[in-house]
């Protein structure tokens, strides 16, 4: 049936509910029965509130000593992970331990504290092995107690008591009655419970306020401190590191003897460059020397040569070298040491007094050698020889700086060998060292950073009930009433739901609009179920109406057809039972009262007292092979001419031999269909082997067995008595209550 939002509808679902009041009326009638006795003990239910001062969104901060930044987002997540731990099932399985440890605890029911049925209820389920446990006046022994008896196994009393459907210790009905909303965009929460026993609800409430502000306290520091031990790890690493720099670094100085390296390091240099010049002066010193004394010996004897080069004189000479070298060392040391000490200038003292009297004893032994007065030059030999000796005392000086200068110049070379990669090595030490420490100061500022973000957390994470749990005095208003009514409701509404959805899943032809479409043929005329009645309905009037339509239905087909005898109509069906015979009867004696001439053929004999003219022919053997309606009366002395209309009905068509070319001779064929059943592929082959022979008919459909309300959409309202109210609830719902009849 095709849905349209028209008043037709809506009268035609009045008329659909309506025919099964009874059960629209049972169904409300028993829901409200069922809720009623389902309700009678009802317990009262009790709320108590507490609101909780959290500081997220606008507490202070260390970190600035003002009220913190607004991050939304961050404000949302900081009051969500709040929530999520007061809605946990750890909170819920320690309240509802902690509150069956002190319902324990009492020797007799407190108002405030539990009701005296809940008390006795509770005494009547405890086990002794539990009541055992209770340390009289210790509320902390007795909750652990309590708490290592139910964690020892997974079926003792206390772990089904939190973990089964107990209405006041299980964690998942504590969570059921249990609500938290932030209030609007403030720093508080509030937290509602409800529960058949005030006192209950109170201390529910009270507990929950204990342990999710430690837990949530707990969460927050855990994740602080977490950090303070990493970063505290992570300086005792980098004070290891830069300990093990330095002792390396001490251990280097100390192996190599370095104060400080880069001013000895300067300092030696600055020798090195002084020693340098005066190394240069004495070689310059020492060719002098050389030069003068070579000039000097030329000018000596081969006598004289050889005295110079007796014993006595060398030794004396070789001591003054060794004593001169001696006072080079000791002045080079009191010179270019880095540390001087005055007993140097002492030693230098006696040795250069030494070296005077050697070089005395040089000069008389020279002078006792030499007795000649004169050179081979004609130069004094006296001075030449006191020249000689001045400049062999110098040039034994000078070369005794020298051999001291040589040794000298080596060691500086030596020094500048070693302290080169020892630089090097102090460099990459003290880069290590440089590097240790910046590592240790970075680390040493994120602890400071990091405590001080734990002393911000403790100070945010610092919750204050700013409204205690109330003792609630009155019960809140009980849903009996609503439930009562609810159920009502959703009593006619299931029913009617289900009425209309099996009515619109109905597969029966039903009316017009299915027929038309399923036969693929217009529908002439509808009559109703004569079997089933409805009172204070005229059926004889709606028979009559039935038939006046499809008697012009009938000679609308046959309009324009050309006159060559009597009017010859086939009505057919394809199944049993469809109620052509009886149709058949109805047209006929519809058109005998208009005065017309009829004739039925039949297959079988009418049993009905009518006095309509009939034939029956057999719808088996020869009759198969007829071609025309003469052939079905020949041999029966009738003459079809001398009848205004003959009507032919045949077997059903899907289950029944007929004469398939008799649809040739005939002017129109009637289809007659059974409203109140479904169009089957049987139905729909068969009228499909019909229609070659068909094609130059005229066709209609009879639909029998139609529904009063389906009656009305084709020819009006429905002839009967009808209340007042009726009449006026119909005239409302259609829109008609002004209307009147016209004269």
């Amino acid at each position: 049936m095709e849905f349209k939002l028209d008043i037709l509808n809506i009268i035609y679902f009045i008329r659909l509910l309506l025919k099964h009041y009874l059960i629209l009326i049972l169904g409300p009638v028993m829901l409200f029965a069922l809720i009623f006795h389902l309700t009678k003990d009802e317990p009262k239910v009790y709320t108590s509130r507490t609101k909780i001062y959290t500081g997220i969104a606008t507490g202070a901060n260390l970190t600035s000593l003002e009220s913190s930044k607004v991050d939304r987002q961050s404000t949302i997540t900081a009051f969500d992970n709040l929530i999520n731990v007061i809605n946990s099932r750890g909170t819920a399985e320690e309240v509802g331990l902690r509150l069956f440890v002190q319902h324990m605890l009492l020797e007799k029911p407190t108002k405030e504290i539990i009701s005296r049925e809940s008390y006795s209820n509770l005494k009547r389920i405890v086990p002794d092995e539990v009541s055992q446990l209770v340390v009289e006046g210790n509320y902390e022994e007795t909750y652990k107690n309590f708490l290592n008896y139910k964690n020892k196994d997974f079926e003792n009393f206390i772990y089904e008591l939190s973990y089964l459907n107990h209405p006041v210790y299980s964690f998942e009905k504590i969570l059921s009655k249990l609500k938290v909303r932030r209030l609007y965009s403030s720093d508080m929460i509030e937290i509602t419970y409800k529960s058949n026993d005030p006192g209950i609800c109170k201390q529910t409430l009270q507990i929950f306020n204990e342990v999710f502000v430690e837990k949530y306290s707990a969460i927050k520091l855990v994740q602080s401190d977490a950090i303070l031990k990493y970063f505290q790890n992570q300086l005792d690493d980098a004070q290891v590191k830069l300990d093990r720099s330095e002792d390396q670094l001490l251990k280097f100085n100390k192996q190599n003897n370095i104060i400080n390296y880069y001013e000895q390091s300067e300092h030696i240099t600055i020798q090195k460059e002084r020693f340098s010049a005066y190394y240069n002066e004495l070689k310059m010193e020492l060719k002098a020397s050389e030069a003068v004394l070579k000039v000097l010996e030329d000018k000596l004897t081969v006598q004289q040569k050889k005295e110079l080069n007796n014993a006595e004189i060398i030794k004396l000479r070789n001591q003054i070298a060794e004593l001169n070298i001696e006072i080079s060392v000791k002045d080079y040391q009191a010179e270019f040491d880095t540390i001087t000490d005055t007993h140097y200038q002492d030693e230098i003292a006696d040795m250069r007094a030494k070296s005077f009297q050697l070089q005395e004893k040089l000069r008389n032994s020279i002078n006792q050698a030499y007795f000649i007065d004169n050179s081979v030059d004609g130069i004094n030999s006296t001075s030449v020889l006191n020249q000689w000796l001045v400049n062999v005392v110098a040039y034994e000086s000078t070369r005794a700086k020298m051999l001291v200068g040589d040794e000298k110049n080596k060691e500086f070379e030596r020094l500048v060998k070693e302290y080169a990669p020892k630089g090097a090595t102090m460099k990459r030490l003290e880069r290590k060292i440089d590097i240790a420490e910046k590592e240790y100061l970075s680390i040493l500022h994120s602890l400071n950073v990091a405590k001080l973000k734990q002393q911000n957390l403790e100070l945010n994470t610092n919750l204050k009930v700013s409204e205690e749990p109330n003792f609630p005095l009155k019960s809140e208003p009980s849903k009996r009433k609503i439930l009562l009514l609810i159920g009502m409701v959703i009593g006619f509404i299931i029913p009617a739901f289900v009425i209309i959805a099996l009515d619109f899943l109905n597969p029966n032809i039903r009316n017009v609009a299915n027929a038309q479409k399923l036969t693929k043929l217009n529908v002439i005329s509808i009559f109703p179920n004569m079997v089933k009645r409805a009172k204070r309905r005229d059926y004889g009037e709606l028979k009559r109406l039935s038939v006046n339509k499809l008697f012009q239905g009938i000679f609308n087909l046959v309009n324009g057809v050309e006159n060559r005898g009597p009017i010859k109509a086939i009505i057919y069906s394809t199944q049993d039972g469809e109620g052509k015979t009886c149709l058949g009867n109805f047209l006929l004696e519809h058109m005998n009262a208009k005065g017309f001439k009829c004739l039925l053929i039949n297959h079988k004999e009418n049993s009905e007292d009518s006095e309509i003219e009939q034939l029956v022919f057999d719808a088996d053997g020869e009759t198969l092979k007829c071609t025309s309606v003469s052939n079905l009366v020949k041999n029966k002395n009738v003459e079809l001419s001398t009848y205004d209309f003959v009507l032919v009905e045949l077997p059903s068509i899907n289950l029944n031999n007929y004469p398939v070319k008799l649809f040739s001779d005939a002017d129109l064929a009637l289809l007659t269909v059974r409203a109140n059943r479904s169009w089957s592929s049987a139905d729909k082959n068969a009228l499909a082997k019909l229609e070659k022979q068909t094609q130059h008919l005229k066709q209609g459909v009879i639909l029998n067995g139609v529904e009063l309300d389906e009656m009305e959409k084709m020819i009006g309202e429905i002839p009967g008595e009808r209340s007042l109210i009726r009449r006026f609830i119909k005239k409302v719902i259609s829109f008609q209550i002004y209307s009147k009849k016209l004269k």
